[in-house]
């Protein structure tokens, strides 16, 4: 797609339709992500609008690190960990289940040979958080949710894909037995965690030594990319690579060894390169359908929908388990993880990225279309109705003390004082707008904890002008901890918007005042 002057002629007039379609979606109101794939279809049937392909090794090189890492990045391991019973049993006991009962029901009615099947069984267990994540978004559902349903996600296409390439292994005839095929898995699983966790410790300690948010931001780049393409040099998983790198990046190197204004910066550029690269993805989705020759395989894609939803009803009988451990997952979360469970890309582009000469290669690639089709559009349309009807927007714990609101500053004006120091020990600033910022901060911060002990909130103290420089760094510095704060559950997502909205604005001003 990008190789040549007309191909970066069709890139740019899909990133021209996407900015257009997210645009109206905002607008109407309408889940960007079905949105773009109504517009990829209509590309992919007109003669007069640019046409492209969604070419596997172009999604698996190109567009999938950078989606992976921007995803796990903005993963705090606290969250996980609280939930790790209901995540890690979704993910490998529900990635199982699925792919061998998806084989089965497609091998016995289409009477197709059940290592064929398999292979269809893994590449369709692959899910896609994107659009689900964006209607949780726009409905304000809870957080522990979104988390378990991004998560899962996540890990389950690392196990997705590495089940297919041990799949296409069997069919090979290289993987026959049953402990030679457990421990190909485990190779691929484990050797691509271990690669990404180094390669990100690596970085990690890199950052250390750096206080350059475009240096860093490179960094993270390389490290994103790199950790694919060095797990496919070695033959062990890319996307578990990719997805531990972004863990040990997100929760270690970006926490402890980048100032807040560097987090900052490197957080919206992964935030943008996320929606770009979903924007292209979704559009290629709707374009490729069209190039499906869909013909006399209507029968077998209705299977293959039928054969993917009993498969992901695993989510039930594992849900039973995940409450008998007090994994504590309510019967109507389950129902949105069940419905939730949408296909996208990633299978579509594996069933592509079959050899020519695999068996039935063509039926797979219809069958694997029809599915993503109807799961982005049938289950992704009607999952914001089914949350309404569920009340599946996880009502927060009572707080009307504001006592998480509280934490959130404390933790926040301690970030800045933090900043402080560090600006303080440059020299760049004259003494007295440290002793003035030093003595608001202070202030702020006695009051705040103060207010925390009684659940009582301060006067506000009185806004000081001082150096603009130094005053722009350490409302980053606020920023950034306030969104942390927002990651880990302490503050809700509107107070979050809202603190984001004012210290946003005194950037605004203190831009202006520069400007002057």
């Amino acid at each position: 797609m990008i190789k040549n002057e007309l191909d970066i002629t069709q890139f740019f007039w899909l990133i021209l339709i996407g900015f257009v379609v997210a645009l109206v979606a905002r607008r109407f109101k309408v889940p960007y992500a079905l949105a773009l794939v109504v517009t990829g279809v209509i590309i992919g049937a007109s003669p007069f609008l640019p046409q492209a392909r969604l070419e596997p090794s172009l999604l698996f090189r190109v567009f999938l690190p950078p989606l992976l890492f921007e995803a796990t990045i903005n993963l705090r391991l606290e969250a996980l960990k609280r939930d790790w019973k209901p995540i890690t049993i979704y993910t490998l006991g529900g990635t199982l289940i699925s792919t061998f009962v998806v084989g089965a029901i497609v091998s016995v009615v289409l009477g197709i040979p059940f290592k064929v099947a398999f292979v269809f069984g893994a590449l369709i267990s692959a899910t896609d958080p994107i659009a689900v994540i964006g209607i949780f978004k726009r409905l304000g559902a809870g957080k522990r949710l979104t988390l378990i349903v991004e998560a899962e996600s996540l890990f389950n296409d690392g196990v997705a894909v590495v089940l297919f390439a041990v799949a296409l292994e069997i069919v090979a005839g290289r993987n026959v037995s049953l402990q030679g095929s457990l421990l190909q898995f485990l190779r691929l699983m484990m050797g691509g965690i271990a690669l990404g966790a180094g390669i990100g410790w690596l970085a990690a300690r890199v950052h250390d030594g750096l206080d350059d948010h475009l240096v860093e931001i490179t960094l993270t780049s390389i490290v994103a990319f790199g950790s694919y393409l060095g797990a496919e040099a070695l033959h062990v998983s890319g996307v578990m690579a990719v997805v531990s790198a972004g863990l040990v990046i997100g929760n270690y190197g970006m926490q402890s060894s980048m100032t807040p204004g560097t987090r900052l910066a490197v957080t919206a550029f992964w935030e943008y390169a996320g929606f770009v690269v979903n924007s292209l993805i979704f559009l290629l989705i709707g374009i490729e359908a069209t190039y499906v020759h869909w013909n006399d395989k209507w029968l077998i894609v209705l299977v293959a929908n039928v054969a993917v939803l009993v498969g992901r009803a695993a989510i039930y009988p594992l849900s039973w388990v995940v409450n008998r451990i007090k994994g504590d997952v309510p019967s109507a979360w389950q129902h949105i993880l069940f419905w939730g469970g949408l296909r996208g890309a990633l299978s579509l582009a594996l069933a592509l990225g079959l050899s020519r000469d695999f068996p039935l290669r063509e039926m797979w690639i219809a069958s694997t279309a029809g599915v993503v089709m109807f799961s982005l559009l049938g289950q992704g349309i009607t999952l914001s109705p089914l949350l309404d009807h569920l009340q599946k927007t996880e009502t927060p714990e009572a707080d009307p003390e504001g006592k998480g609101r509280l934490m959130s500053e404390v933790v926040a004006i301690r970030a800045a004082l933090l900043e402080l120091e560090r600006a303080k020990a440059q020299e760049v600033y004259p003494t007295w707008a440290f002793t003035l910022l030093l003595r608001r901060y202070q202030e702020r911060l006695e009051q705040a904890e103060a207010a925390l002990r009684t659940i009582n909130p301060g006067a506000e103290t009185p806004s000081i002008v001082v150096t603009t420089q130094l005053r722009e760094s350490l409302f980053l510095a606020e920023k950034s901890a306030y969104q942390e704060a927002e990651r880990s559950g302490w503050l809700s997502a509107e107070d979050w918007q809202k603190i984001a909205q004012r210290i946003d604005l005194e950037l605004i001003a203190l831009s202006s005042e520069k400007r002057e």
